[in-house]
C-alpha cells in the first residue's frame, strides 16, 4: 500500500538493536518509514531515556528521524495526557 508508517519502539534494554533491526526490515520491504517514536512503558528519567534510547545515536544509526519520545501514562486510556504527548513530537520531521 506504501502508506507512509511510524516505527514505535518500547524504551527498554535492547531499544536501540529493536529499532536498528525493525528499520533494516522495512527498508528491505520497502516500508514507506517516515520515523520513529520512541516509548516509555514505565517511569523513565531523561538519563534512562538516554541510556536506553538514545535519540541522536538511533537516528545516526538508522538514517530515520526520531520525532519525540511518548512518556510513560499510568492510566490507560489516558486520552488527555496521550494527546498532550503527542502535541510535542515533531511531526514536522516525517514530511
Amino acid at each position: 500500500w506504501r502508506l507512509p508508517t511510524v516505527l514505535v519502539v518500547p524504551v527498554r534494554l535492547g531499544s536501540i538493536g529493536q529499532a536498528v533491526a525493525n528499520i533494516a526490515l522495512a527498508k528491505q520491504a520497502n516500508v514507506n518509514l517516515k520515523g520513529i517514536i520512541l516509548n516509555c512503558q514505565q517511569h523513565t528519567t531523561a538519563a534512562d531515556l538516554e541510556n536506553l534510547a538514545p535519540a541522536d545515536l538511533i537516528m545516526s544509526l538508522t538514517r530515520v528521524p526520531v520525532i519525540g519520545c511518548l512518556p510513560y501514562l499510568p492510566t490507560w486510556p489516558a486520552a488527555d495526557g496521550l494527546a498532550t504527548a503527542a502535541q510535542d513530537l515533531e511531526w514536522s520531521l516525517l514530511w
